[in-house]
């Protein structure tokens, strides 16, 4: 045999044994010397009876007579390895002559039926296995046909260029389709028990049924990890038991590398349905501890926002006796009246503006999402400050460029985190009786997509081993502080997906600052994972 004919059967995984016709070996490829552990150089020119040991019912004589009269054998053989292992060897024999009928060689394809077997056995332990998992697991499982989806992704994109999301979004009539089509393979005991239907009724169905128009879009994302070639997708969504009863579900769909091409869909669903009550609930609490704290703090400032609403408020009188007295005259000056007229109005709705930042801040209701330029934010906070600063003899700078990203999240809330931390500053001031005082509002945008507000303030700066626990919730430095205050702005920021920090500055004082990111972060017009949300 010639070098090129070799590597042709070194691609064989079979072993590949060519002997001439007085049984020796002329040819070996890689997998004969896998499977009996000679190399080419040892079994070439040899026996190959010989070298192997060959062993049938019959004699090797007349299965090599058999061979010559019909030009094929197949059967069974014994043979030992190079390491004097015994091996049971499924062999074809097929003789090539040459022109003048002359036997040219043999051509011998062995494999081992000890590993076949062996490998029998290991698929058969492995499927048990994958059976006994899959139906004694706690978690709901099924295996899905996903072809017929397969197909429409392929008609889709074969129709011309397409973006699968947009196209998606603006065409629910195909996901509910793709939806339908697929079809139940087979579902484990758990989720005939969680979706309270008999498996012969599921099987070979379509899990249309199950899957509610509102959690399409969970389907759609799921095509998107599969059109992008994602081992899985996860998810939490709502699907619907037999009944119609909503379930609450973490989804896992995964398309198993063996199965590729095939449509085949393994997907995992757990019942979420307590954990999310439970989430609900802390929500709800936390809620109700933030809008307390932010009825607290009004308090706090009533004295500031008694002198706020009472400057409108004397405007207004003020002007409207001026007016009086224009319109009393022997000749009413009806120009003068209306100016102050206008000034009335102008201040009426000053107050109104007042009353309803007031009641905003005051009122107990469901986050919401919007977006928010920090820069008015903080200033709006800073007018609520505006008298509390004054009358503690410190002054307020803002330092609020313009320009800076848009971020998302509830107003109110975060509104409620400067006035905190701000008002946290002023009183610290106070408490140390500093020479100096004044609160700086601080906003930046910085370069991870973030937007960060400082309240740095002159004061004596917090105790290094406050430091580490100014955030926990009953942590507090003052004698008459209930520790809430700070915990509750972190939870606002990390539900904002932000974080909250502290640190002294070096020529004293200190700044607690935020960051949150820019942009949309996600979600619906609630705040996703927000820990004030109800």
């Amino acid at each position: 045999m010639d070098r090129d004919d070799a590597s042709i059967l070194d691609m064989v995984e079979d072993g590949v044994v060519v002997r001439d016709a007085r049984g020796r070996v002329v040819g070996w490829n890689a997998g004969a010397q896998a499977l009996y552990g000679f190399a080419r150089d040892e079994a070439l020119g040899r026996s190959i009876h010989d070298l192997l040991g060959t062993r049938h019912p019959l004699t090797v004589a007349e299965i090599e007579r058999r061979l010559l009269a019909d030009g094929a054998w197949e059967g069974e053989v014994a043979r030992l390895a190079a390491d004097g292992r015994a091996l049971r060897v499924q062999v074809r024999w097929r003789v090539r002559r040459a022109a003048d009928g002359a036997v040219r060689d043999v051509v011998e394809i062995g494999r081992d039926l000890g590993g076949l077997e062996r490998e029998v056995r290991e698929a058969l332990e492995t499927e048990h296995r994958y059976r006994n998992l899959f139906h004694a697991t706690a978690a709901s499982f099924w295996d899905l046909d996903f072809s017929g989806v397969r197909r429409m992704l392929e008609d889709l994109f074969n129709a011309g260029p397409v973006d699968p999301r947009a196209y998606f979004a603006a065409n629910p009539d195909f996901l509910r389709a793709a939806i339908d089509s697929t079809r139940v393979v087979d579902v484990n005991d758990k989720t005939l028990e969680m979706f309270g239907v008999a498996r012969g009724d599921l099987v070979g169905a379509s899990i249309g049924p199950f899957w509610p128009e509102a959690s399409q879009g969970v389907f759609a994302a799921s095509l998107m990890a599969a059109i992008a070639n994602r081992p899985n997708f996860v998810a939490e969504t709502v699907l619907s038991r037999a009944d119609g009863a909503p379930l609450e579900a973490l989804l896992t769909v995964a398309w198993p590398t063996q199965n590729k091409g095939r449509g085949t869909v393994l997907v995992g669903v757990i019942d979420i349905s307590e954990q999310a009550a439970a989430r609900r609930a802390l929500e709800k609490a936390q809620a109700d501890l933030a809008h307390a704290a932010r009825v607290a703090m009004l308090g706090e400032l009533t004295a500031s926002i008694a002198h706020e609403v009472n400057q409108p408020l004397a405007a207004i009188v003020t002007n409207g006796e001026a007016g009086l007295r224009w319109l009393g005259r022997a000749e009413p000056d009806v120009g003068e009246a209306r100016v102050l007229n206008t000034r009335m109005v102008a201040d009426a709705r000053r107050a109104a503006d007042i009353i309803a930042r007031i009641r905003q801040m005051a009122q107990r209701g469901e986050p919401r999402r919007e977006p928010i330029v920090i820069p008015e934010l903080v200033a709006e906070a800073a007018q609520f400050l505006g008298h509390e600063i004054q009358g503690r003899g410190a002054s307020l700078v803002l330092d609020l460029p313009p320009g800076l990203p848009l971020v998302t999240g509830d107003r109110t809330q975060l509104q409620q985190v400067v006035v905190n931390l701000a008002m946290n500053a002023l009183q610290a001031m106070a408490a140390a009786d500093s020479v100096r005082r004044q609160v700086t509002l601080r906003a930046a945008a910085l370069g991870e997509g973030l937007v960060r507000v400082d309240v740095e303030d002159t004061g004596p700066g917090i105790p290094a081993a406050a430091l580490p626990h100014l955030f926990d919730s009953f942590f507090t430095t003052r004698a008459t502080g209930m520790g809430m205050g700070l915990s509750i702005c972190r939870s606002i920021v990390e539900a904002h997906g932000g974080s909250i920090e502290a640190r002294n500055v070096q020529d004293g004082g200190a700044i607690v600052g935020f960051t949150v990111p820019a942009g949309d972060v996600g979600g619906d017009d609630r705040l996703a994972g927000d820990p004030c949300a109800s």
